[in-house]
């Protein structure tokens, strides 16, 4: 598939993404008395920020689902999980030396083979599952060659997945949230199949302002304690809307010259970063301890996230030069082993 500037575009937002939700985990937000304009603002942003990993699902979706023999789905996995084993390589040591998590050496051999020798390395897990499922998800989509069937499907997914977290009413059976990487590969190979056109204003607006009703249920649902706030999943309902809003508004621009150039460099560094930005947010945190106070998000924001963004994407590409250098390594020794 010829590179399109937008998905890059919409990997650099999604990374953003992922660094801004866990900031919320340091910046002192769940301990905040809920109320006010400051938390309204500063819970939307924290809404808009959880529709990170439902980007890179989409985007898996939009990418993958034209594929339908085993060995061309499954030709990506080798990286994956050797980009898993190098970021767990630096990941580990940091930790136990420099964290505050030392562990005796079974722990992290044990944390390591269940995908959780990196902070994030759940998504991995979560990612491979997924590709040794598309070659047949795939085929079930290109049986399908009328337009209705395969919106229907979608509609089906999102009733299964998405509808039971839409609000404290249990308006379905909540048995199958956990599906919820499914329905966004799904709605990603729709996105493709399709290809709406809907201008990146009216996509933004959407996201911005469905992320803007979710802080302002946060705030009116609790008397200032989060604990007691409307929640809200990865894959539930009013999440996918900003998703989806955000990649429909997103994919088709084509930012060209040295912009474009920039973004497709970067692109490749934010699998990586996304496994590696938790080192980051682990230290740099620590440094502001007097910061974390809702007046001072913004400040954060520009002076602390934005630059773990940078620094991440930076390792992020390290670890895809490293990937395939050893992978080039491996293709030159492969015919002396047979």
């Amino acid at each position: 598939m010829k590179r399109e500037p937008g998905l890059d575009l919409l990997r650099c937002v999604a990374l953003l993404c992922v660094i801004t939700f866990h900031g919320f985990l340091y910046n002192g937000y769940y301990r905040e008395h809920q109320a006010g304009g400051a938390m309204l603002l500063a819970g939307s942003v924290r809404w808009l920020s959880v529709s990170c990993v439902g980007l890179f699902l989409m985007l898996t979706g939009y990418l993958k689902s034209g594929r339908t023999e085993l060995r061309a789905c499954y030709r990506g996995l080798p990286s994956v999980l050797l980009g898993y084993l190098l970021a767990a390589a630096v990941s580990i040591p940091v930790r136990h030396f420099f964290l505050g998590d030392p562990q005796p050496l079974f722990i992290w051999v044990r944390r390591l083979l269940g995908f959780r020798g990196v902070y994030y390395g759940w998504y991995v897990e979560m990612y491979v599952g997924l590709m040794l499922l598309s070659p047949f998800v795939n085929r079930a989509l290109m049986a399908q060659p009328s337009r209705g069937g395969l919106l229907a499907l979608g509609a089906v997914l999102l009733a299964v997945t998405a509808l039971p977290g839409a609000t404290p009413l249990e308006l379905a059976p909540a048995y199958w949230r956990s599906m919820y990487p499914l329905t966004y590969y799904v709605l990603g190979a729709l996105v493709r199949r399709f290809q709406p056109e809907i201008p990146p204003w009216a996509g933004l607006a959407g996201a911005l302002l469905t992320a803007l009703g979710l802080g302002a249920a946060t705030v009116l649902s609790t008397g200032g304690d989060l604990s007691g706030a409307f929640t809200q999943e990865f894959g539930d309902l009013w999440i996918v809307v900003m998703v989806v809003c955000l990649f429909v508004g997103l994919y088709r621009v084509r930012p060209g010259g040295r912009l474009g150039r920039l973004l497709s460099w970067g692109a490749g560094g934010c699998f990586g970063g996304y496994l590696l930005s938790h080192l980051l947010d682990a230290w740099c945190y620590r440094l502001i301890p007097g910061w974390r106070t809702p007046g001072r998000y913004p400040l954060l924001f520009l002076t602390v996230t934005v630059p773990i963004f940078l620094c991440s994407i930076l390792g992020g590409k390290l670890l895809e030069l490293g990937c395939k250098q050893l992978l080039k390594l491996g293709r030159r020794r492969a015919p002396c082993l047979r």
